[in-house]
Order: C-alpha cells, then structure tokens, then sequence
C-alpha cells in the first residue's frame, strides 16, 4: 500500500499518518480528530503492528506512545525514523515520562506532547511537522552533491550527508562530534569540496599537536628577525586558509591559552604575526571536529564556554560504525580494494563466515579500526584467494565468538527450562520474551544495586517505564 502525498497550492491537503498507541479512549477520538483535518490515518496497538505497518506504507508523520505492550516506544524511535519514507515522529507521552520525551528530541523525534494533548496543540505541531517536511522534500539538497569518497547508504548515514549538503551552502562555523575513526576529516572535506570556497585552500590542523610554546607561531606565523632563528618570514596557517577553509581536528585537545587565541581570530578574523606591529585581516570559514565531549568539558571549565559558542554555528554528529551495520559490507569491500592494491596484488575475496564475524563485532575504533583489521587479515592471508575467520586478529574472533553465543544462550536456556509449546520443545515468542524480560530484570536489579534512579539511568527507560516491567514480572527495586 503506498499512500501518497496532495499538494494544492503550495499547501497539503492530506498527510499520511500513523498512531501507534494501545489506549482505545486516547486512540479513537485522535483518530477521528485527525481525519477530521483532512489526513489519512491508520493505527497500531503495538510496537510489531506498527513496525509492519511502516515497512509497507510510506508514511508522512508517526505518532508514537511511550508505553507499549511489547516494547518501550522509546527505543524503537530509530526503527520508525530509518523507515523508507522517513517519517517525521512525534512521541505521547504521559507527564511522568516527560524526561524520556525529551531525550526522544535528541535521538531525531520532531516534538512531544503530554497526554491528554490538546487538540490546538496537536494541530499547530502537526502543521510545523508537515511543513518541515514539505521543504526538506522539495528542496534538492544533495543535486550535484561530490560525496564518492564517503562511503555507505544506511539510512542514518544519508541523514547525515544531507545535514553536509546543507551545511556546505553556508558560511557558518561548523562543529562536527563524533566517536574517534568516524570520518569527521572526510566530512570537513566534503563541506569544504561542495562550498563557494572549494577552489580556496583547505588547511587542516591536528590540535593535538600544538605545543603552548609553539601555538601563536604555527597559527598566526612571524615576520623575519622576530626571534632568534626567524631567518624568513613565516606564513602562519590561518593566513594559509585566506579565502578558504581552516579546519581544527580534534579541537577539543587545545589549550586554555590556545583556545583564547582561536576566539579572539573568529571575533575578529584579525590577527598579529609574531613580531609585526601591525594586525592582518583573514576571510576564512572554520570548521571544528572533536571526539571529546564538549558540553561536558564547558561545564568542567576545561573549555571556554564563549568559544563554544562560536563554534557551533552548524552541528553534525556523525553516527558510530556499529549503528550502521548495512555500511560494514560496502567499506570493507572498498577498503579490501585498497589495501591489496598497496600490497600489488589482486582483490581478495571475503568469504561469508567473514563477513559475519565483522557485523558481530562492536568497532569500537569505528571505520579507522576496521580498515586496520583488513590490513591485517590481507597480511595474514596474504598468500590465499579468499579471507576466513581465522585470518583476522584473535581478539577479535574471541569477542564476536563470545557474542553470538550470549545472543544465543537465552534461547537454550528457554529450551532447558521447558518453555517449548510443541513435540520440538521450542519456546513461542511470548514465553521467550517474558524470559528475557525477567533475566534482564535479574541483572539491573543486582547491577544497579537496587537503585531506582541507577537502574533507570542503565536502561534507559523512564521511572514509571521501569516501575511497570517490575509490576508484571514481580520484581522490586529499592524505594
């Protein structure tokens, strides 16, 4: 079924929408209402229906409950987000779950509203909802867009280069976060390739490397005869990036001195060579990268808050490897490439069993460590045609080892315990489920120390979230 999109004039006429919510007396009348405005609707009573539901209709907006029969509405946020038709979500929530709504907003939901909403309310979101999403569909944000060198197509990689697409057609300060061996250097390239700037330098600096003693001249340089051994006149290089862009990698690492130098630049894009008595002006567009948590570190006072600031003028996280499993496939066959053409031999073949034990493993080292784990089974294999398991490093093969078989223990603890409804003796998907359910219970209680504040922090679910697993499996956590 696929459920399409009216324009008439510019405005929408009907939205495709979907409710996902167990509670008949908010469900019926919202339905109504909704239909009422002119939109198509359908519903689901939980989390399975609605996921079905998603793969096959192509829906506008996703109204999502928190509290669920079979799961909690807000860990399955990403399901309905990477959906094909990348639905605008707006998640329900009762008032006690109000911090998990707004942890929602981070994880890529449009808004929240609190139950019982008003319908005033839930027409003006909806509106906005549906506008944002009109513009964002219109718009060709990525038409010529030069992104070869940045490999995959997982959903969240795409919403991602569209945020780049986006980025490179302004000229504000952009910050890129993200874990370390994510790309963060690709994606400073690719703003910088698809900008007004591209054919201006692209100056890169490591600020892990700048020593206190050396900051003010490798930024700003120095004129000949300043100091003892200044035989030339130096180009720093922020005056390097004139008319281009100067990139920061790991910006986080900077000195408080150093980082007072950097503010004063971008308030005034001035600048004071070593030993010249006069400022130079530079026009340049910056863009800053840490793995370094920088909110944290401003709190801490370890970073100037008024240099944050300045930097985050555009912002783009850049997902970890392990949330785009579908990408791990594309980048270790185009890296495989790679790596046998700097051995001088021919592409080796990965065999399945291969490439199974790299989707198992966590990559905490993101892309950067999996290019080192090819280079290595390519070292140890060098001299056969096709990669096994055992050509990879051993410590990696221990942990997805470990892995699947804890994925697959509760399974054969189920069958152990007599879950099985049939002469196979294999448990149904209800008796599995509570099982889990219990068995996780068991290990939050004691790991948490019975501390009802710890426990939801480790799962990540809210009070009454958490209060209403224990309720149906019996289970108590400290007051």
């Amino acid at each position: 079924m696929d459920i399409r999109i009216n324009l008439e004039n510019g405005e929408r006429t009907v939205a495709a929408i979907l409710i996902v919510d167990d509670d008949p007396i908010f469900c019926t009348p919202f339905t109504a209402y909704l239909k009422k405005l002119g939109h198509q609707c359908q519903t689901a009573q939980t989390f399975s229906q609605g996921a079905a539901l998603a793969r096959d209709v192509d829906f506008d907006v996703v109204f999502l409950d928190v509290l669920l029969p079979d799961a909690n509405g807000l860990e399955c946020i990403n399901y309905f987000i990477n959906a094909s038709s990348s639905p605008e979500l707006i998640i329900i929530t009762g008032k006690s779950e109000l911090s998990g709504a707004e942890m929602a907003l981070e994880n890529g939901a449009w808004d929240y509203l609190e139950k019982p909403p008003a319908y005033d309310d839930v027409k003006l979101t909806l509106k906005r909802a549906l506008q944002f999403r009109d513009n964002k569909m219109v718009s060709p944000t990525r038409e010529g867009f030069k992104s070869d060198f940045i490999i995959g197509r997982s959903p969240v990689l795409k919403k991602c280069l569209d945020l780049v697409a986006k980025s490179a057609r302004t000229d504000g300060n952009l910050f890129i976060s993200g874990e370390t061996g994510t790309g963060k250097d690709l994606i400073a390239n690719a703003v910088h390739l698809n900008s007004e700037r591209s054919g201006a330098p692209f100056i890169a600096v490591d600020c892990t490397n700048l020593p206190d003693t050396l900051v003010e001249n490798l930024l700003f340089g120095h004129a000949k005869g300043a100091f003892t051994g200044a035989v030339d006149k130096n180009e720093g290089l922020i005056k390097q990036a004139d008319k281009g862009t100067l990139f920061l990698d790991e910006i986080g690492d900077l000195s408080t001195a150093a980082q007072k130098s950097i503010l004063r630049v971008l308030q005034t894009k001035t600048f004071r060579p070593l030993g010249m008595n006069k400022e130079l002006s530079c026009d340049f567009r910056l863009i800053s990268a840490t793995n370094r948590d920088l909110q944290a570190m401003v709190k801490q006072r370890t970073f100037r808050k008024d240099l944050f600031y300045r930097l985050v003028t555009h912002h783009i996280h850049l997902p970890p490897l392990r949330e785009r499993p579908d990408d791990i496939v594309l980048l270790a066959d185009y890296y495989m490439e790679k790596i046998c053409a700097q051995f001088g031999i021919r592409p080796k073949a990965m065999s399945d069993d291969f490439i199974d034990t790299l989707m198992v493993y966590d990559w905490k080292g993101n892309i950067r460590e999996l290019i080192s784990v090819l280079h290595a089974a390519v070292a140890s294999g060098l001299n056969e045609p096709r990669l096994n398991p055992h050509h990879l490093p051993v410590a990696l093969r221990i942990f997805s080892r470990k892995k699947t078989w804890e994925e697959q223990r509760p399974l054969e603890q189920g069958i152990e315990n007599g879950l099985g409804t049939d002469e196979t003796g294999f448990p149904c998907l209800k008796d599995f489920r509570h099982l889990n359910e219990s068995q996780y219970l068991d290990a939050l209680v004691r790991l948490s120390g019975g501390h009802i504040e710890k426990a939801c922090s480790m799962a990540g679910v809210s009070r009454s979230g958490l209060y209403h697993l224990l309720e149906k499996h019996n289970k108590k956590l400290n007051p």
